[in-house]
């Protein structure tokens, strides 16, 4: 499959990402036909380039595994994929990607944004899985939102860089009193107990990082003290 180090950092991040109990449930009916079709694209090394070509060989019943699977309306026309659009049925929810780097995530023939900003730090991105899964993806949907849209613009989605520094402001922004009129007051409190919650993840997630840096330095430090010392006792 499709493997680089950014994709796969992603991928282990998003995978904990808990959805609602009904988007797994319409998948169950479907899940081992997928996985069987997962498996063999594994085995043959399919990879974006060629991954048209495996779907070409699919019977219309794997095919129709596929769509229900990924959530399609519609049957899936292999002729009329892209490269993109064919490599994302095949694999599973949270491991696809925006492989040619248009903001949008193509699987079958339809694009959506990605539910994690791809352009995010894996700090950031962590933060905004442990938000999500602490409140659950109904009542974090809102906040969700507003970061998933932050980067729509006019002539469609861009690639700029989200981060925590960006999130503050689109958060700051709807919760300040001077847009309460464009908003309700159901809606400004979704956002800030989601707000809040985001930023206790992101502190914690700093400190623990900043732990493991400190006993990393320290560990290494060690090392190089008991090298040096075990030098001078040979000379």
């Amino acid at each position: 499959m499709q493997i680089n180090q950014a994709y796969t950092e992603h991928v282990n991040i998003v995978k904990d990402l808990k959805m609602t109990d009904s988007f797994y449930e319409v998948r169950e009916p479907y899940k081992e036909g997928f996985e069987e079709i997962y498996n063999r694209a594994k085995e043959e090394n399919v990879n974006i380039s060629n991954a048209k070509e495996f779907l070409g060989t699919l019977s219309k019943d794997e095919l129709d595994t596929l769509q229900h699977f990924s959530g399609l309306a519609d049957n899936i026309n292999v002729e009329g994929l892209s490269d993109e659009g064919s490599y994302n049925l095949l694999l599973n929810h949270y491991e696809r990607y925006d492989f040619n780097n248009d903001g949008l995530v193509t699987s079958g023939i339809g694009n959506n944004l990605p539910m994690i900003p791809q352009n995010m730090s894996n700090s950031d991105k962590k933060a905004l899985v442990d938000t999500v899964n602490e409140m659950g993806m109904d009542n974090a949907f809102l906040g969700l939102s507003a970061i998933i849209f932050s980067n729509m613009t006019i002539n469609g989605p861009t690639n700029d860089r989200v981060d925590y520094g960006t999130i503050k402001e689109r958060m700051e922004d709807i919760l300040n009193p001077k847009n309460e009129k464009y908003s309700t007051a159901a809606f400004r409190e979704s956002i800030n107990n989601f707000w809040s919650a985001f930023q206790d993840n992101y502190n914690k997630n700093e400190e623990e990082s900043t732990y493991v840096q400190n006993n990393t330095l320290r560990d290494s430090n060690l090392i190089k003290a008991k090298i040096l010392n075990e030098n001078q006792v040979q000379t």
